[in-house]
């Protein structure tokens, strides 16, 4: 079996929903796939930075926030590559 360019994309862009939630916005489904990862990239680590704030604070919950960010952020980062690699198979997604 061998995946299409447009079967690639459609299952990177699910991904990326999947792992970055709220913060994915398909308002940019028109945009680079590259540059919608970096946005989302962007959001998660500012989600990153309010749970960290919240530690700061004492705030229970804050814990639990930072760790799910930090674990967006290397999920998102799995997929920059998984990107590349696609993007060296069929050339711009």
């Amino acid at each position: 079996m061998s995946a299409t360019a447009d079967e690639t994309r459609r299952a990177l862009l699910k991904l990326l929903s999947a792992v970055a939630g709220p913060a994915y916005r398909k308002s940019e489904a028109n945009e680079d796939l590259d540059r919608q990862i970096d946005n989302a990239i962007e959001r998660v680590k500012a989600e990153a930075s309010e749970g960290a704030a919240l530690i700061a604070a004492c705030a229970p919950h804050g814990k639990t926030l930072f760790a799910r960010a930090q674990q967006k952020l290397d999920t998102l980062s799995g997929l920059k590559l998984l990107l590349q690699l696609a993007t060296e198979k069929f050339g711009e997604l």
